[in-house]
Formats: C-alpha cells, structure tokens, sequence
C-alpha cells in the first residue's frame, strides 16, 4: 500500500495550505484509488470497527513532514467538539456515516456559526483546508470505517484540547 499511496500523493503537490479545487481534485483521485483491488489490503480492510463509545486510530502512512494516511473508526454515536487541525484534511468513507458539521469563526462576536452539515458514508470525501473548523459525529446505528488524510502526521500538530 505504502507505494501504490505515494504514487498517488505524488500525482498532486498539495503543499502546506491547498486551494479548494486542489483538495476536491485530490480527493476524487482517492475515491478512484479506493475503488482499484488491494488499493487496502485485506489485512487494513479486516480491522476491527469501533463499539460503543471507542474510537479508534489507525496509522496507515506516517512520515515525518509529510501528508499522512490514518483509518479511523468512531463507535456510532460518538462525537467530536468543534475543532481545528491545523493543516488540511480529506476524508473518505469506506462505511459508515461521519456527519461533519462546518463552522466559520465570527471574531467580531466571539462565536462559531455553522456555515453546512455534511455527511460522508461510504464512496464521499470531503476536503477540509487548513484554516477549517468542523465537529463530527458518527451518525446512525452502525460504526464508521474511513479513512483520513492529514497534511502533517498528528503527532507534530498541536494537541487535540487546543485546537
């Protein structure tokens, strides 16, 4: 997978903060990847999905200062808080629904507004830029299973409770 998934990033030259033409380009030739026999192996494949309030990371492609690859599985129900990452996503649904609720910042008044609520299950992507804020939730009765592309490796992004 390691080198079937840098021909791909290589493809494009994302860089450190994409445009939103660039990530949507991107994502759809993850979804095409994805769809490609072994582009996950069996063994990524047959991991077990998140129950109850678990949530579970999985690192797929981590290389110090460059785009990473994780599979994330959140139990249904879970949420996350409103947050940054600090650099770019795209994320793809194997299956599942993870509900991504987009917010802008109002400075002036001190508050986040929710701009859209997205869900990506199974075959959707969506790309978040680098300044993006946005909140989750595993919607539904069922586990999600996806997969997250990161600009930097979590590791050397600020952490979770400050972002």
């Amino acid at each position: 997978m390691t080198h079937a998934f840098m021909t791909l990033l290589d493809a494009v030259a994302l860089g450190p903060d994409p445009t939103e033409p660039q990530l949507a380009h991107f994502g759809q030739l993850l979804l095409r990847w994805l769809e490609v026999d072994g582009a996950l192996p069996a063994a990524v494949l047959g991991l077990p999905r998140a129950s109850g309030s678990q949530e579970l990371l999985v690192p797929l492609h981590v290389v110090a200062g460059k785009p990473a690859l994780y599979l994330v599985s959140d139990g249904a129900g879970v949420t996350s808080p409103p947050h940054g990452h600090g650099t770019w996503a795209v994320i793809a649904g194997l299956s599942g629904t993870e509900r991504n609720i987009v917010y802008a910042r109002d400075d002036a008044a001190g508050v986040l507004r929710p701009l859209r609520s997205v869900d990506v299950g199974a075959g959707e992507v969506l790309c978040l830029r680098t300044d993006a804020i946005h909140a989750t939730v595993a919607a539904g009765n069922r586990p999600t299973f996806h997969l997250h592309l990161y600009g930097r490796p979590l590791d050397e992004l600020p952490p979770f409770a400050s972002r």
